[in-house]
């Protein structure tokens, strides 16, 4: 599918003012409730809801290009990204400064949304990023395309001969156990 720009910084526009006032809700959250929502939606229908592309980051899967979106949903009015200090470190926040257009979503997508808003925003950062650093994204290396079908991968049997040594491999070059 093709990106469609105007869904993609609808999405963003809406989880950011989903979580405004959400203490500690990040960039990081952000992306990771985009990413389970685009996921989930391309499982159900078939399609991805914007088009974006999402790739393995060393904190999870992430928007493609961020930076972008950022400026012009900035440029727009209608939102704000900043730093804010949680606990002992700094975050990069984006905040919605208005509500977003209504009609982006349909009643089950909203409600679809709205979930993923609210489980990610219950969760730490480590246990956000347990259920997000999943097989697809462990498989993937840094800056890999990610794409919405990898939530499908999983072990399902143990790998042997050159695939055991591939993997073995890869794990190495990954830094993983």
């Amino acid at each position: 599918m093709r990106l469609d720009k105007e869904k993609l910084k609808n999405l963003i526009h809406t989880i950011a003012y989903a979580t405004r006032d959400k203490e500690g809700f990040g960039r990081t959250k952000l992306y990771k409730v985009m990413w389970f929502f685009e996921a989930k939606q391309y499982l159900v229908d078939g399609v991805n809801f914007s088009g974006a592309k999402y790739v393995r980051d060393t904190n999870g899967p992430r928007l493609h290009n961020y930076e972008k979106w950022f400026q012009e949903l900035e440029a727009e009015g209608r939102i704000q990204c900043f730093d804010e200090r949680h606990y002992n470190r700094s975050i990069k926040r984006v905040k919605g400064l208005r509500p977003p257009e209504p009609g982006l979503l349909s009643e089950s997508q909203a409600q679809s949304l709205n979930y993923w808003v609210k489980v990610v925003s219950e969760m730490t950062a480590q246990e956000v990023s347990e259920m997000s650093h999943d097989y697809g994204w462990e498989i993937a290396r840094q800056g890999d395309e990610l794409p919405l079908s990898s939530v499908l991968a999983e072990r399902v049997r143990d790998p042997k001969g050159e695939e055991l040594e591939w993997a073995m491999r890869r794990a190495r070059e990954l830094g993983l156990p």
